[in-house]
This record gives structure tokens, C-alpha cells and sequence, in this order.
């Protein structure tokens, strides 16, 4: 009913901007008298998309149509004969002015329609008409590679992979206590290339969102990451040092502090060697002496 709805409006407006001589930037006609323009609607889910900038989305069923210039209905029982070239190697051929397919892969694709007439020599009416596509990825996902727990008052490096075709924009913010400022604003970075890399100090302690928002030309999407920011350990190469220099200042005082005692307590046993040897003279002498015997 969506899809009913948008193709019935586009009518009424296309009918409008050819009445009024309004010039159609997409389709662009080679040759011919055929009057008319391309348009493309892709349906996701639920939703029918109107891609009128030549911007699709890959993998998504994609219709493609003729809307005939025929103001005063002139052309009702002509019969017109579409010969669809995709770009991608695939030809179709009928008498619907559409075609239902998709792109399977992302890049540059020149669709390209011939019109005729049926039988050929009806009113020997013909058309050609050419449009550039570029053909995209959807962002179908952001992901946040690293930890979510990081250091206050250091500079962390948060890196992004970003699941979709590039160029696109990146709109991140990142919220203390989770809290959204107003008005709420973010920072937008141009991505030409899937994997975005942020540098950020935290400041305080605590638990922080951290926002994002990614769009292409077909398509955006949103998340959120809760990040946790702790005190900052005491470095071991800090650490190290200091114990260093303290154990060689205990190991100074103890030396400076004992050698005196050692010196004194030397001394003490020299003297006691000295009076231990005297007396062993004293002794001997003693010993050796002659006793007269009356």
C-alpha cells in the first residue's frame, strides 16, 4: 500500500514538472521523441524508497519505471516495446515501462533504456535514455573495536569499523553520566574509509555514553556504547625506581650505623687475645721454675 501510495504521488508530481517544463536531472535522453523519465523506488521491509538522486542501495529490491510524457493522451493505443540494459551485463525486454532486480555489488553502473514501438513501424516512435547509478552498501553496522574500560587523564584511542560503503558521515559525542546536553550537538567527520579512529582524554571518573551516528547517501544508522573511566594505576616504571632508591638508603644507613659497633666489638677481643697470651706467659713461667729444696 506504501508502494501504491509513492508511486502515485511521484506520478502527480512528474505530470507536474513536465507541464510546467521542469528538467529531469537524473535520466538524461539520447534520442528519440519519446518523452519521458526513469525513476527508481527500493523496498525494505515495510518501507518503499524513493531514489531519485541515482543513489541505490545494494541487495535491496529495486523498481525501475518509465513514466511516459503523454499530457493529452495521444499515446494510449501505442504500444511501446522496453529493451532495459542494467549495466551489469543483464538485458530485459518487454512491454511492462518497468523492471523489478538489484544490484548485488557496489560501484558505478550506466542503465540505459531503448524505446520503440510495436509493431516497428507504428508511428515510428523511438527513445533512448541513459542514467549514471552509483550503487552503495547500506550502513548495516558500527562497531567499536577496543576495550570499555579505560584511565582518567590519559589519552585513549577509540576505533570504529564501519559496515557499509564510504563516503559517508560520522556524528559522535560523548556524554559524562550519560547525561544529553541541550540543545545536543555532536562532532561530524567525513569517513573515506570503513575504519575511523578517535582520540580522547577522559577527565573525571566514572561511566560515560558514547553516541554515534553514521549515514551514507541511502542510508544511516545509530548506536550507543557505555564506557567505564577508572583512577590510573601507579606505573610499575615509577614504582620501580623509587623501591631502588630506598632499599640502597636502608642498605646505607645500616652499613654506616653497624660499622662502628663491629669496630669497637674487634677491639674488645684483641684486647681480650693480648691479656689471654700474657697470662699463658705468666703461667708457663711459673712452671718452669726451679724450686730449692732446703
Amino acid at each position: 500500500m506504501n508502494w501504491v501510495r509513492s508511486v502515485l504521488v511521484h506520478i502527480f508530481l512528474s505530470l507536474i514538472s513536465f507541464a510546467f517544463g521542469i528538467p529531469n536531472e537524473l535520466s538524461h535522453q539520447l534520442s528519440g521523441n519519446v518523452k519521458g523519465k526513469i525513476i527508481f523506488h527500493q523496498m525494505e521491509g515495510n518501507s518503499t524508497y524513493l531514489r531519485d538522486s541515482g543513489k541505490l542501495a545494494s541487495c535491496i529490491p529495486t523498481v525501475v519505471s518509465f513514466e511516459l510524457s503523454d499530457p493529452r493522451h495521444n499515446l494510449h493505443s501505442v504500444t511501446f516495446i522496453y529493451t532495459w540494459d542494467l549495466g551489469n551485463g543483464e538485458v530485459r525486454k518487454g512491454s511492462e515501462p518497468f523492471v523489478k532486480y538489484y544490484y548485488t555489488l557496489p560501484g558505478n553502473y550506466t542503465l540505459k533504456l531503448s524505446i520503440g514501438t510495436n509493431p516497428p513501424q507504428h508511428s515510428r516512435m523511438t527513445g533512448l535514455y541513459s542514467v549514471e547509478l552509483t550503487v552503495l552498501d547500506a550502513i548495516r553496522s558500527i562497531e567499536f573495536r577496543g576495550p570499555l574500560i579505560y584511565n582518567v587523564d590519559e589519552s585513549s584511542s577509540l576505533s570504529f569499523q564501519v559496515g557499509g560503503s564510504p563516503p559517508a558521515w560520522l556524528c559522535w559525542r560523548v556524554l559524562s553520566d550519560c547525561l544529553t546536553p541541550r540543545p545536543a550537538s555532536c562532532n561530524l567527520v567525513r569517513l573515506y574509509r570503513n575504519i575511523f579512529t578517535l582520540n580522547y582524554t577522559f577527565t573525571s571518573v566514572g561511566t560515560y555514553c558514547l553516541d554515534l551516528t553514521v549515514r551514507n547517501n541511502i542510508s544511516n544508522l545509530q548506536t550507543s556504547y557505555n564506557i567505564y573511566v577508572q583512577s590510573s594505576p601507579v606505573s610499575l616504571i615509577f614504582i620501580l625506581p623509587c623501591a631502588a632508591v630506598i632499599v640502597a638508603t636502608l642498605i646505607f644507613i645500616s652499613v654506616t650505623v653497624c660499622r662502628p659497633k663491629q669496630q669497637s666489638i674487634m677491639s674488645k677481643a684483641l684486647v681480650a687475645d693480648k691479656n689471654y697470651l700474657s697470662f699463658t706467659d705468666i703461667e708457663l713461667h711459673v712452671k718452669d721454675a726451679t724450686i730449692p729444696l732446703g
